[in-house]
């Protein structure tokens, strides 16, 4: 699955939001391969998005609001869009994107506490379209599907997704994970974390369960739940969400990636080398947008496109969050992005101005 645009209004504090994943120019040389769909190498896409933006601009909320889109049509269930409104005004979306085929795909809507209105547009993709090409040919065909979610299902297709979040995953989703795709990647990455963890094992007598062993202690994973979280370090601990989340790209169960801010407790040379794994492991016709407060992943050497920035300012009295891409601004293959972030050239670096009054006098 491909996500190429997004509009979202009066939903988890976005008003008039948008944000765009396509692109118009081929890389020369870009170390992203394929982005673009298979079969239709002007139908591109940012394959590989590194989000950023200080607190509270919208990156976990951009994140919860597509699985609740996505989460409706795979379920059949018209419901869970309801959980997008958070206001007494209107909850409205809009989300492009492409599933299986070459089908170009719209779902919009207008939800309020009691009702959801769901409309539908297809457009088939052609040799030589891009998106744009693609998109001014979208075509009415909610009739078809009558309200039906059952039907839009059919229509669209099974849609395989999968969103990280330490605030909001109860439980490690392992289902779609093969096991010694799992029990290997657990013991890369948490061994790499932590050189005290000595094995990690797939428990003979407890049904879905991983042992991770230090020397007389046992930590325990079963059915997708850490049972003694306290006894690992905060880093150690997310290590084990990160290498459940990368397990699943290598896997195959999903197409489209949401990992967001899994590496607060983690070096930062490891979130990089963990996210250069990802790449690799990332898929034709697949997509992962990675959210982070790590400056430093802005100095990987990946095209200027892939780097997008959140700001929150205040427009007529209220808080609107807008969306940048890097190569807005930035136009040279030498024009250095973290010196741009540094620098404030996105408008994306907070107000830190109140602390001004706590300074010595």
């Amino acid at each position: 699955m491909i996500i190429l645009d997004v509009k979202l209004n009066h939903i988890y504090g976005f008003d008039d939001f948008h944000i765009n994943f396509s692109y118009p120019k081929k890389i020369v040389g870009s170390l992203i391969e394929d982005e673009y769909l298979e079969g239709r190498e002007r139908f591109r896409y940012k394959k590989a998005v590194i989000l950023m933006g200080s607190n509270a601009t919208g990156k976990t909320s951009l994140g919860r609001a597509l699985l609740c889109i996505f989460k409706a049509i795979k379920d059949s269930n018209e419901a869970v869009i309801r959980e997008l409104v958070s206001s007494d005004r209107p909850a409205e979306f809009q989300v492009d994107f492409v599933n299986e085929g070459y089908i170009l795909h719209r779902i919009s809507g207008i939800a309020d506490k009691e009702n959801v209105t769901l409309h539908y547009y297809t457009a088939e993709i052609a040799v030589n379209d891009s998106y744009e090409k693609a998109a001014a040919k979208l075509q009415d065909r909610t009739e078809e599907i009558n309200g039906n979610m059952k039907k839009l299902k059919s229509a669209i297709g099974d849609l395989g997704f999968r969103f990280a979040y330490p605030e909001i995953e109860t439980s490690l989703r392992l289902a779609d994970v093969k096991k010694q795709v799992l029990l290997k990647t657990l013991r890369a990455v948490i061994g790499t974390l932590d050189p005290t963890l000595t094995d990690v094992f797939i428990a003979k007598d407890l049904k879905d369960s991983f042992v991770i062993r230090r020397r007389g202690q046992e930590i325990i994973i079963q059915e997708g739940k850490l049972l003694n979280r306290e006894l690992l370090s905060s880093g150690t601990a997310e290590g084990i969400d990160v290498a459940v989340f990368l397990a699943s790209m290598i896997s195959g169960g999903s197409s489209f990636y949401y990992c967001d801010e899994h590496f607060s407790y983690i070096q930062s040379d490891i979130e990089k080398r963990i996210f250069g794994l990802m790449l690799e492991r990332l898929g034709k016709n697949e997509q992962l947008i990675f959210t982070t407060h790590n400056a430093d992943m802005l100095e990987l050497n990946l095209p200027k496109h892939t780097f997008a920035f959140l700001k929150k300012e205040i427009e007529d009295g209220e808080y609107k969050v807008t969306s940048i891409f890097s190569d807005e601004y930035l136009k040279r293959n030498t024009d250095s992005v973290r010196c741009a972030l540094e620098n404030d050239v996105f408008g994306s670096l907070p107000d830190d101005s109140l602390l001004d009054d706590l300074g010595v006098e």
